[in-house]
């Protein structure tokens, strides 16, 4: 998408920190030669934009040479940055209510993600799926990161031994890594996947927690929403996509109707656009594309389910569209990827 996906600054804290602790390294430096002024970003609820995210975690691999610095990084995690989440969730009553309460605020963390918690007959499973592409040196750490991240917070709250039933990784990490991935989640980990999952038993899921305080949670909830709702006004290209994505399906996505739904007449909509550096026409294609790509790498999915999803009246019309926006058609595009 035009607008960049952000990381809230207090993940770069937690990581710069760990690194300038555990490795004895100028993480200071790194962060500047970055592009990131951490005491700047600190003053606020700032955020800070994937591809400087991406540049100080690829640097820290490499000054490190090692490659599951995700786990290590979060050992120095400590709730209280994340401010009004950070004690929302150590105030969770249960574990599903941590889970929902992790799924429905995790913008505010990062935007480059989004998480999804399900239950099913059998098990929970608590999923992380990435909205960008991490460089290769990096994939990694965040994959790790996450996982950790979570397992580390559960520990907190519920049990300071807990391992879940199963760990799905989204990255293969070196083979003479593995027995520290087993040995620090404490139950089996698979690797390779698009995602990464972290499988829950149900018989967990309600058990009371140790800072179970529902009044405060409701409270700091208040807070975290208001966080993102600040978020949502300063990025209207953003509000579009989630716009689109919603009426897409329905075949009706025009200007008109988009500018409607964010309380604006056309013209302001327009200006506030171009003013983004962007235009309804610019995301409206961007948006498509990237649908038109997740979709498409669906195999039970057909072309023409794809175009109606898209809000293309016909398949021809989603065929030239697609040829226009990557240069082959959709079933070559299918044909290369699977």
């Amino acid at each position: 998408m035009q607008s960049t996906p952000t990381s809230f600054y207090a993940n770069l804290v937690v990581v710069s920190e760990a690194l300038k602790r555990q490795y004895d390294l100028d993480t200071d430096a790194m962060l500047a030669e970055t592009g990131v002024d951490l005491k700047a970003a600190a003053r606020g609820d700032q955020r800070i934009p994937f591809e400087l995210v991406d540049r100080f975690w690829a640097m820290a691999v490499e000054a490190t040479g090692n490659p599951s610095i995700g786990l290590d990084v979060v050992e120095d995690m400590n709730p209280v940055v994340y401010r009004s989440l950070g004690v929302a969730l150590m105030c969770s009553s249960t574990l599903r209510d941590f889970f929902n309460r992790f799924e429905r605020f995790f913008a505010v963390i990062s935007t480059l993600e989004t998480t999804h918690f399900e239950e099913t007959d059998l098990h929970a499973v608590f999923t992380d799926h990435s909205h960008v592409d991490y460089s290769k040196a990096t994939v990694g750490c965040h994959s790790d990161a996450f996982a950790a991240f979570v397992i580390k917070f559960i520990r907190l709250v519920y049990e300071p031994a807990y391992a879940p039933l199963k760990i799905e990784l989204a990255w293969t990490p070196p083979e003479e890594y593995h027995q520290r991935y087993r040995d620090w989640f404490g139950c089996p980990i698979e690797f390779g996947f698009d995602d990464s999952r972290i499988y829950i038993d149900r018989n967990d899921l309600d058990t009371e927690l140790l800072g179970s305080n529902p009044d405060i949670a409701m409270q700091n909830d208040q807070l975290a929403m208001s966080v993102l709702e600040k978020m949502r006004k300063l990025d209207l290209p953003e509000q579009v996509y989630a716009r689109l994505i919603d009426f897409l399906p329905a075949g009706d996505c025009s200007r008109e109707k988009v500018a409607r739904s964010l309380a604006m007449s056309e013209s302001a909509f327009q200006k506030k656009l171009k003013a983004a550096g962007t235009s309804y026409q610019e995301l409206l294609d961007e948006t498509r594309t990237e649908l038109a790509k997740l979709h498409l790498s669906d195999p039970d999915m057909s072309v023409d389910e794809v175009a109606y999803m898209l809000g293309f009246s016909d398949c021809s019309n989603f065929t030239r569209a697609f040829k226009r926006w990557l240069g082959v058609s959709p079933r070559e595009f299918r044909n290369t990827t699977s």
